[in-house]
């Protein structure tokens, strides 16, 4: 978006540019900006309507281009005996990211969270294998982030772990003819 930003500013300040050197080059000056009144009025009012509304375009394009886009970053707030403690939303969802590595059964996971009326509310949407008691992991899953968030954050106010299983993996299964003799 900046090299598109860049460019369309480059192209602008070449125009005024190469229009204010016409008029200040120009021996005719004052005659040369009256030929261009005029050669303007003298146009049908649908093209000056149509050139106007091109060249406010372009200015909106430019300036639309030069916001910048970014998406607000998060942080769980909390407070202790020495002051205030702000930790990324973001840092705490990788870090729990690293539970795949912890369990098994799991064969992807992604972490939301959301703080709602001052607590945290994890979820957790993973895929699991074949043959996996979703109904055990489940739990240990949620203990082990209830524990993870105490010992790394320390004093936060979890209001809830939950847990979505979007996808249960099949064991690959090897047939007779790809049998090796």
């Amino acid at each position: 978006m900046r090299a598109i930003h860049f460019l369309l500013g480059l192209l602008l300040f070449l125009g005024i540019a190469a229009a204010g050197l016409v008029l200040i080059v120009s021996p005719a000056y004052p005659e040369c900006l009256k030929l261009a009144v005029g050669f303007g009025a003298s146009l049908p009012p649908w093209v000056r309507v149509v050139a106007g509304v091109l060249v406010l375009g372009y200015l909106f394009i430019y300036l639309l281009s030069g916001v910048a886009w970014r998406r607000r970053r998060t942080f769980i707030t909390f407070e202790n005996e020495n002051g205030q403690i702000n930790v990324s939303a973001d840092a705490v969802r990788d870090y729990l990211g690293g539970l795949k590595t912890e369990f098994a059964a799991v064969v992807w996971l992604k972490s939301l969270l959301r703080v709602h009326r001052g607590a945290l509310e994890v979820g957790l949407i993973l895929g699991v294998r074949d043959g996996t008691r979703i109904p055990e992991l489940c739990k240990l899953m949620q203990a082990r982030v209830r524990e993870l968030l105490a010992e790394h954050l320390g004093t936060c106010d979890l209001a809830g772990v939950s847990i979505e299983v979007n996808e249960i993996q099949r064991r690959k299964r090897s047939t007779p003819d790809s049998a090796v003799p």
